[in-house]
């Protein structure tokens, strides 16, 4: 595998971590990825984007169709920014803003989803997102909606009915999935200096320790080849089936038994189980109202977007 193919796998979904000492240990950089017009595409913007799926490309793919499967995200979320950013852009020509009261009841809607503050504060920290760039990214979305109706879209017109016969008919859409909060050990199957016998004894190792009584996330900060030892959430259906079904059997407290994947063997520590449930009509109804009418508008917004795309500076560092 080059060099530079595999330095841009570690610089992708983990905000450009450099490992010091510890495996748990982190420097955050950023940088500017692609240059659109005065606006500017960072590596944290795309890795934010990409950030939740990490864990499960990590868990299933390994090696080359790993360095494929994410470069190919990567690109997709590049394409996806160069396109709002474009959007943006001309919405700044154009003098288009977004209200401090549009942003705050948007931010209200996306609070509702969860059960407390201290709920919705952990969600931000799990995506590695903060409360401003929450705030920054509710307001481009406005803005991006204001001219997109202003200059393609005066003309459609979605009804309450519509809306709501949408959410009857898609209701697994808008359904809370049930989420478990664990800490996980990862030994890898590629281990440097290390036997596949090598590797089976040391996780029956870890094993024994934690059944006779040794702290979990201490045994992890020690032993886990993951690129974080934080405790995360995990959605019912995030992983692969060996660990989704296993994970979700255990009760709070408990210890997984040694998981097999194609990349390495895993033990899991269930700290937290929060069950699935359906979000009321009310808090989603303007978000499908948006996708209803995004989907009435895609064949005119993609000519809309490629023509501003003709007359804009678009630089890719």
């Amino acid at each position: 595998m080059a060099i530079k193919h595999v330095i841009s796998i570690v610089l992708f979904f983990l905000c450009i971590v450099i490992f010091a000492g510890s495996i748990c240990e982190a420097v955050v950089i950023d940088k500017i990825r692609v240059i659109v017009n005065d606006e500017v595409i960072t590596q944290r913007e795309v890795d934010r984007i990409l950030y939740p799926a990490y864990n499960a490309y990590m868990q299933e793919y390994q090696g080359e169709r790993l360095e494929a499967k994410l470069r190919e995200a990567e690109q997709a979320a590049i394409n996806q920014l160069i396109d709002d950013k474009v959007i943006l852009s001309e919405a700044k020509r154009q003098d288009v803003k977004a209200t401090e009261k549009e942003i705050d009841e948007k931010l209200d809607l996306v609070k509702k989803r969860y059960e407390n503050d201290e709920e919705f504060r952990q969600a931000l920290k799990d995506g590695n997102l903060s409360l401003s760039e929450l705030r920054n990214s509710i307001s481009d979305e406005v803005i991006k909606m204001k001219l997109v109706r202003q200059e393609i879209g005066w003309k459609l017109r979605i009804t309450p009915s519509e809306v709501r016969k949408y959410y009857d008919e898609h209701l697994d859409d808008y359904r809370k999935p049930e989420t478990v909060r664990v800490f996980s050990i990862l030994i890898r199957k590629d281990g440097i200096n290390r036997t596949s016998e090598d590797t089976r004894f040391l996780i029956q190792k870890i094993k024994q320790y934690i059944d006779f009584g040794k702290d979990f996330e201490k045994v992890a900060k020690e032993y886990s080849e993951e690129s974080s030892c934080e405790a995360r959430n995990i959605k019912r259906g995030e992983m692969i089936k060996e660990i989704d079904q296993a994970i979700f059997s255990l009760n709070e407290g408990d210890v997984s038994n040694i998981i097999e994947s194609p990349i390495g063997y895993h033990l899991y520590k269930v700290v937290k189980k929060t069950p699935g449930k359906l979000i009321d009509f009310e808090i989603v109804k303007d978000e499908i109202e948006n996708l209803l009418y995004k989907k009435n508008i895609d064949k005119n917004l993609r000519s809309w977007i490629d023509e501003l795309k003709k007359d804009a500076y678009i630089s890719i560092q």
